[in-house]
């Protein structure tokens, strides 16, 4: 799943320091050269494989959306979420893409937009299939639903700095991952508001909801 840190092929290094130079400088501010120095390669041997910085953002783009795409996929349709192997693998991979997973959502770029809905309409599926859960009561608004839960989940992919320096450490240590995948466990299976008190919200969205409907 992951991209080899030290490896051979010149291109997947290209890759790899692509990835780096984007999330540190932005896809404006990384410079064909300084990749290719963080790449160990030539300009023009970085320019053989990718033609233009363009083309070398798209191709990062493609490999990333990949990761996730997979990763959910075996994840929770093939349970591999009870495996060790497969958390410490899919950490490994994440450490590596979230920079610059984090730099594109917070991009005006397309690609972060075609993300975004992507994975909400995957998110939407898995969630109404049941396939994680019972599915969301029929009077429940499953698009706003799938919407906000996939800003939650990458939400925290561009917060994590934060959420590691809450916590006293950063991404290389094992059992802050752990910690964090509990954490968010907790989140989606424990109800934290009182059902009076939901209630009560409910209500108000609804009649601010019909306030403003009164208003146009």
């Amino acid at each position: 799943m992951a991209v080899e840190q030290e490896s051979v092929n010149p291109r997947a290094r290209i890759l790899q320091a692509a990835l780096r130079q984007f999330a540190a400088h932005g896809f404006k501010g990384a410079t064909i050269r300084a990749i290719a120095h963080d790449a160990g390669v030539s300009v023009g041997l970085l320019q053989y494989h990718f033609p233009s910085k363009e083309q070398l953002r798209a191709e990062c783009d493609v490999y990333v959306f990949t990761f996730l795409r997979e990763a959910l996929q075996q994840g929770v349709r093939d349970n591999a979420v009870a495996d060790s192997g497969f958390v410490a693998d899919t950490h490994h991979a994440v450490a590596a893409v979230a920079p610059y997973l984090a730099t594109a959502l917070t991009s005006n770029a397309p690609s972060a937009s075609k993300w975004f809905d992507e994975l909400a309409a995957w998110y939407r599926e898995v969630l109404v299939s049941g396939e994680i859960g019972p599915p969301p009561p029929d009077e429940e608004d499953v698009d706003a639903i799938a919407a906000v839960y996939t800003a939650m989940q990458l939400g925290l992919t561009i917060l994590a700095k934060h959420v590691y320096r809450q916590l006293g450490t950063d991404e290389r240590d094992p059992s802050a991952v752990a910690r964090i995948g509990r954490a968010r466990l907790f989140l989606d299976r424990e109800p934290l508001i009182d059902e009076k008190l939901a209630a009560a919200i409910r209500a108000g969205l609804d009649q601010y909801q019909h306030n403003s409907a009164t208003l146009k």
